[in-house]
């Protein structure tokens, strides 16, 4: 039985989410989604006109949860901990959202709305990520740097969080929790030559 405090919106996105999850976005069509759910595809189109509505949906979803993640804490400094756990919240949102970081390229490409808001929130991104490194270099958490380098560290931070599924994906295995750890290794390791010593 659906819990009737969740609404039909907000069960049709839970539940395209586990079946993209599950199956990989083009595996999956509205009509799947409508009878995992037990209800008509009439009724999903109601809320949905299309699959793309619900990818854009989804996708939604995601910004709103990067953007809690990488919200400095009020009121006092960031610490190395702070650092760590924006690295490791980053892999859980993408974990939680696998199937759009699988199929990235394939999803912006079949639909231009998605594509010109992921840029654009992107672009946004790649600022905010700018902007945090400078406040943890201004906190003593990291070393200055010139503008050159944390523009090169800002772009290798989202290539492995964006793609790393999809480097996963390409060894010919499907990505586990367990990688998502590897990834916030990764992070780490971007900027280890960068953090101070008693910030580690």
């Amino acid at each position: 039985m659906p819990d009737p405090k969740i609404d039909t919106p907000t069960r049709i996105l839970d539940t395209a989410l586990a079946l993209f999850n599950e199956r990989g976005t083009a595996n999956v069509t509205t009509n799947h989604i409508a009878e995992a759910m037990g209800i008509s595809p009439g009724n999903l189109y109601y809320h949905f006109r299309n699959k793309a509505e619900i990818v854009r949906g989804l996708f939604a979803r995601i910004l709103a949860a990067w953007s809690a993640n990488y919200a400095l804490p009020p009121g006092k400094p960031p610490t190395f901990r702070t650092m760590d756990a924006m690295a490791a919240g980053n892999f859980e949102i993408q974990w939680a959202h696998r199937f759009f970081f699988r199929d990235l390229t394939m999803l912006l490409a079949a639909d231009p709305e998605l594509a010109a808001d992921y840029r654009r929130n992107r672009e946004a991104g790649m600022a905010n990520t700018l902007a945090l490194l400078r406040h943890f270099i201004s906190a003593g958490l990291m070393q200055p740097a010139d503008k050159r380098t944390l523009d090169d560290l800002t772009q290798l931070l989202w290539l492995v969080g964006d793609f790393w599924l999809v480097f996963r994906d390409a060894g010919g295995k499907a990505p586990t929790r367990a990688d998502m750890d590897q990834g916030v290794r990764l992070f780490r390791r971007v900027l280890a030559a960068y953090i101070r010593e008693p910030a580690r």
